[in-house]
């Protein structure tokens, strides 16, 4: 095969690949604006076809992941098990934020969730209605 015909197909590909992330990279912009938009206005977290990015914002679950990584959370659809990494609604003791914690137990009142890094558990118990999702991948 001549050189020249190589390097003109390998010069094809390698736009066809550029051209192919890049697009990749808009629609993930895209999909982080809609998100981040759309909870502006209901003030709850959106999930986008079942799915919502979420970046770190503490290292309260070291070594699983550390603040700055992106989490992709699935929407919950059926109840969450221990040992299971959720994002919830945290309402009691003056705060009002989503926290990402893993359940380490259950009992008659309600999850027990803690931190990998934290020593003890989170104070009190949340209900499954405060469960939002599921943490299912380490993005980034």
């Amino acid at each position: 095969m001549n050189i020249g015909i190589l390097r003109v197909k390998l010069r094809n590909l390698w736009s066809l690949l550029s051209t192919v992330f890049s697009v990749f990279l808009i629609m993930a912009a895209f999909y982080v604006i809609v998100c981040s938009f759309s909870e502006t206005i209901r003030e709850d977290p959106f999930f986008l076809f079942g799915w919502k990015p979420v970046v770190v914002l503490s290292n309260s679950m070291e070594p699983t992941f550390t603040s700055g990584k992106i989490l992709l959370i699935k929407e919950k659809k059926e109840s969450p098990e221990v040992d299971d990494i959720v994002m919830f609604k945290q309402k009691k003791y003056g705060l009002n934020e989503y926290v990402t914690h893993r359940i380490v137990g259950k009992d008659e009142c309600g999850y027990i969730t803690k931190g990998d890094a934290n020593n003890c558990e989170d104070p009190g118990r949340i209900q499954e209605t405060d469960i939002v999702g599921t943490v299912k991948y380490v993005l980034f």
